[in-house]
């Protein structure tokens, strides 16, 4: 596998240009309770008899099944692990915290040579994610640092190769990958001392990415299509702002924020979600690592046994969750590495190598299957009504009577549900 310069960048501790506020505020201050206000609405079922009169005292349970929002994971080692109990703790570790994964998507992996399209791995991936209700998104269907070594060097040549590559990888997962970061990091493609640079050096990023976005949306008209980057940076706004102008198919911007020897400030994370909001995007926070472990002088080590550092990131990485779940511009939040070594070996994982949860998956679990889940039961009030305000997702609604249990499923909204069950 080639692998881009991620590897770089995940130690990267180049600041991003953001708007900082003169007197800022702390962010955290107020983020439950912006979280009850944007994530959260009015779950009522009301019980009526076979001519419509409202039934009080009557047991209602509302149990939420799934979220809205999309917290997710790159899936990079799924399918992969050598044994098959190790492969299980692996999908059960992802299926109970994620309803969002990442496969991996490179263009020298999928097409290794001219005449090949290889999706062996990417096939088994995908089909477990989509039995296990897990939204799949493929990175990315363009990275001028991930070029196969027979792809053309003239501009004119590798943009008809490119075309045809997201035609046919985009057309034959159309309906199992909803999502895709259909272009990462254009802001420096020029860089790249192959065929994509050269192509965007030629045309310029904003006619590249607009022609990627354009033929990824003519293949498949349903899909999120995400430009993603790790330049956070005026270029950046500046590309999106062009491809509005265009009326581009850009459907979510992705934002980057891979953390080296020290955490973002809490302030940077804020500021950034409100730079780029701006724009007027959903935001996915597409590739997020903080570390468990590093030496007083800034080293970054693996030590399995570190419990201080595994205590430090679990901190931080639920003041950063807190915080972007209560941001109304945010959609999404997708971690990186999920086990320590699945990308390099720097020690970014939520699990250690032997699949055991750090810290921060547990606290991440709590987080979202229990602080931010729904589960309510009590009696139907003398109008016949039981009231929740759960959070947005999916609901499994029973009502319990002396003859057995009726159930419907409800998808809750910003604009809340109502529902009215009928008991013969």
């Amino acid at each position: 596998m080639i692998l881009p310069p991620l590897l770089v960048l995940a130690i990267s501790t180049t600041p991003i240009s953001v708007t900082h506020s003169q007197n800022p505020i702390d962010p955290i201050v107020g983020a439950n309770e912006r979280i009850k206000r944007i994530r959260m609405a009015i779950i009522e079922v009301k019980v009526v008899d076979s001519s419509g009169e409202p039934i009080p005292g009557v047991k209602v349970t509302i149990e939420q099944t799934g979220h809205k929002f999309l917290f997710g994971c790159a899936a990079i080692s799924l399918m992969k692990h050598a044994s098959a109990s190790e492969e299980q703790q692996y999908k059960n570790r992802f299926a109970d915290l994620f309803n969002f994964a990442t496969v991996l998507t490179y263009w020298p992996d999928t097409n290794p040579t001219p005449t090949t399209f290889e999706t062996r791995l990417l096939d088994t991936q995908v089909a477990w994610l989509n039995e296990n209700n897990i939204t799949v998104k493929g990175h990315p269907l363009f990275l001028a640092g991930s070029s196969p070594g027979w792809a053309d060097q003239n501009p004119s040549g590798v943009r008809n190769q490119t075309e045809q590559r997201v035609e046919q990888i985009v057309n034959y997962f159309k309906g199992k990958i909803e999502i895709w970061d259909a272009v990462g990091d254009s802001t420096t493609a020029r860089n790249a001392r192959n065929g994509l640079g050269a192509w965007a050096r030629s045309a310029g990023v904003a006619d590249l990415t607009a022609d990627m976005f354009g033929w990824a949306h003519k293949s498949d008209p349903s899909a999120t299509l995400l430009y993603n980057d790790y330049n956070l940076d005026q270029k950046y706004l500046d590309l999106i702002t062009d491809l509005k102008r265009r009326k581009s198919s850009i459907n979510v911007i992705g934002l980057e924020a891979h953390m080296g020897y020290t955490n973002w400030p809490l302030i940077r994370v804020w500021e950034t979600a409100e730079t780029f909001k701006k724009l007027g995007f959903p935001i996915h926070f597409s590739e997020i690592t903080v570390l468990s472990n590093h030496t007083a002088d800034g080293q970054i080590v693996s030590d399995p046994n570190n419990l201080d550092g595994e205590s430090v990131q679990a901190d931080y990485v639920e003041k950063m969750y807190t915080l972007l779940f209560s941001h109304p511009s945010v959609s999404a939040i997708a971690w990186w590495n999920f086990v320590d070594g699945d990308w390099d070996t720097i020690p970014s994982g939520l699990l250690k190598r032997n699949l055991t949860p750090k810290k921060a998956y547990s606290r991440l679990l709590h987080l979202i299957k229990t602080k931010w889940w729904t589960k309510s039961s009590g009696a139907s009030d003398w109008n016949g009504t039981f009231k929740v305000r759960g959070f947005l997702g999916k609901y499994k609604v029973s009502v319990t009577t002396s003859s057995g249990v009726l159930q419907r499923e409800i998808d809750l909204d910003r604009s809340g549900q109502g529902l009215t069950i009928q008991l013969p």
